[in-house]
Protein backbone atom coordinates (compact mmCIF):
# COMPACT_ATOMS: atom_id res chain seq x y z
CA UNK A 1 0.00 0.00 0.00
CA UNK A 2 1.57 3.09 -0.91
CA UNK A 3 1.14 6.36 1.34
CA UNK A 4 1.56 9.32 -1.35
CA UNK A 5 -1.36 10.35 -2.56
CA UNK A 6 -2.91 9.63 -6.35
CA UNK A 7 -1.43 12.11 -8.59
CA UNK A 8 -4.90 13.85 -9.34
CA UNK A 9 -5.34 14.64 -5.43
CA UNK A 10 -4.31 17.48 -4.27
CA UNK A 11 -2.28 17.01 -1.00
CA UNK A 12 -3.94 17.61 2.51
CA UNK A 13 -3.05 20.97 4.55
CA UNK A 14 -1.58 19.66 7.55
CA UNK A 15 -3.06 20.76 10.59
CA UNK A 16 0.08 22.07 12.37
CA UNK A 17 3.10 23.23 10.96
CA UNK A 18 5.85 19.72 9.98
CA UNK A 19 9.34 21.10 11.33
CA UNK A 20 10.89 20.47 8.34
CA UNK A 21 8.10 22.50 5.99
CA UNK A 22 6.72 25.95 5.86
CA UNK A 23 3.70 27.22 7.23
CA UNK A 24 0.45 26.62 4.96
CA UNK A 25 -1.09 29.73 3.49
CA UNK A 26 -4.59 30.19 3.50
CA UNK A 27 -7.30 32.63 1.95
CA UNK A 28 -10.41 33.25 4.19
CA UNK A 29 -13.09 33.74 1.86
CA UNK A 30 -16.90 34.24 2.83
CA UNK A 31 -20.42 34.94 0.93
CA UNK A 32 -22.92 36.86 2.35
CA UNK A 33 -26.13 37.78 0.89
CA UNK A 34 -27.35 39.92 3.90
CA UNK A 35 -25.30 41.09 6.76
CA UNK A 36 -21.81 41.64 7.98
CA UNK A 37 -19.47 38.88 7.19
CA UNK A 38 -17.04 39.90 9.76
CA UNK A 39 -18.18 37.90 12.46
CA UNK A 40 -17.79 35.18 10.09
CA UNK A 41 -14.08 36.06 9.01
CA UNK A 42 -13.54 36.04 12.53
CA UNK A 43 -14.52 32.53 13.48
CA UNK A 44 -12.55 31.35 10.17
CA UNK A 45 -9.44 33.35 11.40
CA UNK A 46 -9.43 32.23 15.00
CA UNK A 47 -9.51 28.36 13.25
CA UNK A 48 -6.87 28.60 11.22
CA UNK A 49 -5.15 30.29 13.44
CA UNK A 50 -5.59 27.18 15.82
CA UNK A 51 -4.30 25.38 13.58
CA UNK A 52 -1.32 26.92 13.31
CA UNK A 53 -1.98 28.22 9.74
CA UNK A 54 -1.04 31.49 8.41
CA UNK A 55 -4.18 33.79 7.38
CA UNK A 56 -2.77 35.41 3.53
CA UNK A 57 -6.02 36.84 3.07
CA UNK A 58 -9.71 37.52 4.05
CA UNK A 59 -11.59 37.85 1.55
CA UNK A 60 -15.45 38.41 0.90
CA UNK A 61 -18.45 39.01 -1.86
CA UNK A 62 -21.56 40.46 -0.82
CA UNK A 63 -24.34 38.90 -3.18
CA UNK A 64 -26.80 36.40 -3.78
CA UNK A 65 -25.43 32.70 -2.54
CA UNK A 66 -27.01 31.90 -6.23
CA UNK A 67 -24.53 34.38 -7.49
CA UNK A 68 -21.69 31.29 -9.63
CA UNK A 69 -18.67 31.72 -8.56
CA UNK A 70 -17.70 32.98 -11.76
CA UNK A 71 -19.78 35.92 -11.08
CA UNK A 72 -17.94 36.85 -7.77
CA UNK A 73 -15.03 39.54 -7.99
CA UNK A 74 -13.45 37.96 -4.53
CA UNK A 75 -13.85 34.48 -4.92
CA UNK A 76 -11.99 35.38 -8.61
CA UNK A 77 -8.90 36.58 -6.38
CA UNK A 78 -9.19 33.81 -4.05
CA UNK A 79 -8.35 31.68 -7.28
CA UNK A 80 -5.74 33.85 -8.37
CA UNK A 81 -4.36 33.78 -5.03
CA UNK A 82 -3.89 30.14 -5.38
CA UNK A 83 -3.14 30.08 -8.69
CA UNK A 84 -0.19 32.07 -8.27
CA UNK A 85 0.99 29.77 -5.11
CA UNK A 86 0.53 32.82 -2.98
CA UNK A 87 -1.62 30.62 -0.19
CA UNK A 88 -1.97 26.67 -0.43
CA UNK A 89 -6.00 26.32 0.60
CA UNK A 90 -8.82 28.12 1.73
CA UNK A 91 -11.18 28.01 4.41
CA UNK A 92 -14.45 28.72 3.99
CA UNK A 93 -17.40 28.32 6.27
CA UNK A 94 -19.35 25.56 4.38
CA UNK A 95 -19.33 24.79 0.48
CA UNK A 96 -22.44 26.51 -0.36
CA UNK A 97 -20.63 29.94 0.46
CA UNK A 98 -18.87 29.06 -2.88
CA UNK A 99 -21.47 27.10 -4.74
CA UNK A 100 -24.68 26.49 -4.18
CA UNK A 101 -25.46 23.25 -6.89
CA UNK A 102 -23.78 19.99 -6.71
CA UNK A 103 -22.96 20.15 -10.23
CA UNK A 104 -20.90 23.32 -9.87
CA UNK A 105 -19.30 22.51 -6.44
CA UNK A 106 -17.90 19.83 -8.13
CA UNK A 107 -16.90 22.06 -10.80
CA UNK A 108 -14.73 24.37 -8.45
CA UNK A 109 -13.30 21.28 -7.30
CA UNK A 110 -11.62 20.58 -10.04
CA UNK A 111 -10.59 23.82 -10.86
CA UNK A 112 -8.72 23.96 -7.26
CA UNK A 113 -7.14 20.56 -7.65
CA UNK A 114 -5.68 21.73 -11.01
CA UNK A 115 -3.78 24.41 -9.46
CA UNK A 116 -2.55 22.16 -6.36
CA UNK A 117 -4.70 23.95 -3.69
CA UNK A 118 -7.48 22.54 -1.52
CA UNK A 119 -10.55 23.89 0.17
CA UNK A 120 -11.47 23.74 3.70
CA UNK A 121 -15.27 23.66 5.28
CA UNK A 122 -15.57 24.56 9.28
CA UNK A 123 -19.51 22.85 8.40
CA UNK A 124 -19.64 19.79 6.95
CA UNK A 125 -22.84 19.13 5.07
CA UNK A 126 -25.23 16.83 7.55
CA UNK A 127 -25.07 13.46 6.97
CA UNK A 128 -28.44 11.25 6.86
CA UNK A 129 -28.87 8.92 9.85
CA UNK A 130 -29.06 6.37 6.72
CA UNK A 131 -25.58 7.47 5.37
CA UNK A 132 -24.02 7.47 8.59
CA UNK A 133 -25.09 3.38 9.38
CA UNK A 134 -24.78 2.77 5.26
CA UNK A 135 -20.80 3.84 6.00
CA UNK A 136 -20.44 2.57 9.42
CA UNK A 137 -20.13 5.51 11.77
CA UNK A 138 -22.99 4.31 14.21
Amino acid sequence: MSLTPPAHQAPALPTQRSPAGPTPRVVLYACHELGDPVATLRLLRTRALDRGWVVHAELYDLCPLAARSTQRPQWQLVMKLLTQGDAQAVLVLKEAQIELERRHQLEVRRRLEVVGATAHFLLEPRRSRREVLRRGGG
